[in-house]
């Protein structure tokens, strides 16, 4: 781990009056901002672990910063029900539940995350072997399972990623994030380049493409928009003008060619998908405007083949199995072919319901649609069960998708 894991790393990279963030109507300094972090630090309750659940972006990085000063880990649940959970406050006694807001449905004392006291700004060295952070897997393939990062892994995998986001430049980049905070692929976008890179973020999570605009016009150029699938193509088709994009980072989901294309066209920015999980972080790029193979970040390696695949990285403790099919090139690049639990065979032939998907989707007039697998019916075997989707499509008639389906996919499936 060379050149990845320093002894200490500092809070923050930057220093002074160098912009953090964009809260309220003003840019926050660096200065400021462990001022900040340093007053909700000090008032703070006791406990074993800080629940963030600010939907503020800014507040969000003031309180998990202000656990790292006091050094407590930051649990990060993928949706707020998780997080009022009361398994997760059984398995993680004593945890401090933080918001920026009241939360009536709470079942412990809620601590408001506010900024009235400040404290001294400082910025100490932190201990990289320190548990920062545990963010949990969503559970699309099973119960959510808790991810242990350390400080130098949050750091060390920000360094490693953020050139493919931002290029190696040195100059700050304004980022607004449509995804939330307490995402693997958000803190990895805007919480931690904000912390360790020159990047000020919009403190806000914008949901409607007017509130993006909004938020992208009040931050200053190179601009970075940080979204999912189905929050750019709401974006591209919404009719709206865009202030000047540098560029769109995508994930979450698979992105359709044509999609990206019309998203480039519409936002007049080049478009990134990225490949990660939680477990592993962001490990791959590719150009999906232009069908590009994926490729892994530098550092990163692979191991195994199709559906056995492993990964590792220099700030990864141990390989990572991906539950991802992955075909490779010589080259060492790869596509995507489905998740492990996703397959479908019929007659011998085999597809996935993430193929089946983007066929259904790629139908003109096909809003969104989701191909799955029901259980099987009471006193059948699983093995006859037939292949069903969800499909959102007002201006088109069902036989019409039927037809345009046929033309697409094998007739066994």
């Amino acid at each position: 781990m060379t050149g990845l894991r320093p002894p200490g790393l500092a809070l923050v990279a930057r220093t002074g009056p160098a912009p953090v963030a964009w809260h309220g109507s003003r840019l926050i300094s660096a200065e400021e901002f462990l001022s900040h972090a340093g007053g909700v630090a000090q008032r703070l309750p006791a406990g074993a672990a800080v629940i963030n659940l600010c939907e503020n972006r800014y507040l969000f990085l003031v309180a998990f910063a202000a656990a790292l000063l006091k050094g407590l880990p930051t649990l990060l649940p993928s949706s707020l029900p998780q997080g009022l959970s009361p398994d997760l406050h059984a398995r993680y006694p004593g945890s401090i539940l933080c918001s920026d807001r009241a939360i009536p449905e709470a079942n412990a004392p809620v601590f408001r995350v506010e900024l009235g006291a400040h404290a001294p700004a400082e910025n100490p060295a932190l201990d990289g072997d320190s548990l920062a952070a545990i963010l949990f897997t969503s559970g699309s393939t099973g119960t959510p399972v808790a991810q242990a990062k350390t400080w130098n892994m949050l750091c060390a995998g920000a360094r490693m990623n953020s050139p493919y986001y931002l290029g190696d430049a040195p100059r700050s980049w304004s980022v607004v994030a449509t995804v939330p905070a307490q995402h693997m692929y958000g803190m990895e976008t805007s919480i931690m380049p904000a912390l360790q890179g020159a990047v000020t973020l919009h403190d806000g999570r914008p949901f409607f493409p007017a509130d993006v605009v909004q938020a992208l016009e009040v931050m200053p150029e190179p601009r970075l928009l940080v979204s999912s699938p189905l929050h750019l193509r709401a974006l591209a088709r919404s009719g709206l003008s865009f202030p000047a994009i540098a560029r769109v980072l995508c994930a979450t989901a698979p992105l359709d060619c044509a999609l990206a294309q019309e998203i480039e066209q519409a936002l007049g920015a080049e478009l990134i998908e990225i490949f990660g999980s939680t477990e592993a972080g962001s490990m791959a790029w590719r150009h999906a405007a232009a069908d590009s193979p994926w490729r892994f970040f530098a550092g990163f390696t692979a191991c195994g083949a199709a559906n056995r695949v492993h990964v590792h990285a220099p700030h990864l403790p141990e390989q990572v199995p991906l539950s991802d099919i992955l075909e490779f090139a010589p080259d060492g690049d790869f596509r995507l072919a489905g998740r492990v639990g996703d397959m479908v065979k019929i007659a011998g032939k085999r597809t996935s319901l993430a193929a089946i998907t983007r066929c259904l989707a790629n139908i003109p007039g096909v809003d969104d649609a989701l191909a799955f697998c029901p259980d099987p019916a009471p006193g059948r075997d699983a093995g006859e069960s037939r292949i069903a989707a969800l499909v959102v499509a007002p201006s088109v008639e069902l036989e019409d998708i039927r037809a345009a389906l046929r033309a697409r996919l094998d007739p066994v499936f």
